[in-house]
């Protein structure tokens, strides 16, 4: 599946750039990001490949909005680092499609909700784009914050844009 090499590939972004920053750096209330720090968006994106990973390993219904926030992974670098090698270690287990439910709410409270058919391989869809939006958003911290960390040329865009891009220099 090419959803799992994709996957690798940010995962992998992710582990580097945490491995790049500081402590400091990785925690620190950041204003352009409404408060929030580089942890907490880290955090997030695990969050999510952590939902996907344990349904899949669990009943096959998965709910992104019943998540568990570990503060630790957005405080502590090496409690995240840790789950996305935990993360990539189960993709690289996945050898096949598995059908999954996904239970959404758009009501006050999650039991309010509905559930739909999907797929692990659409979910993987789903977190290789959610990571990107994230990734974003970080990328922008970054550059105006601490503009010494250097990011892949590719982290936080869509991979639309980075064929967009290499056309447009191959005219």
């Amino acid at each position: 599946m090419q959803v799992l090499s994709v996957s690798k590939i940010i995962i992998n972004q992710l582990i580097t750039l945490c491995e790049e920053l500081s402590l400091q750096q990785y925690s620190a209330s950041l204003n352009l990001l409404m408060n929030n720090s580089i942890g907490k968006h880290i955090r997030h994106i695990v969050e999510f490949y952590d939902i996907l990973k344990d349904s899949c390993q669990g009943n096959c219904v998965l709910s992104y909005d019943k998540r568990k926030h570990c503060n630790r992974t957005e405080t502590e670098i090496k409690v995240a680092v840790d789950r996305f090698i935990a993360i990539l270690k189960w993709l690289d287990e996945i050898d096949n499609d598995v059908v999954l439910k996904l239970k959404v709410s758009y009501e006050k409270t999650p039991e309010e909700g509905f559930e739909i058919h999907t797929s692990l391989e659409r979910e993987l869809v789903y977190n290789i784009e959610h990571a990107i939006h994230h990734m974003a958003i970080i990328r922008i911290a970054i550059e105006r914050e601490f503009p010494d960390i250097k990011l892949d040329k590719h982290f936080g865009l869509a991979f639309s844009t980075i064929r967009f891009r290499d056309d447009l220099c191959a005219h």
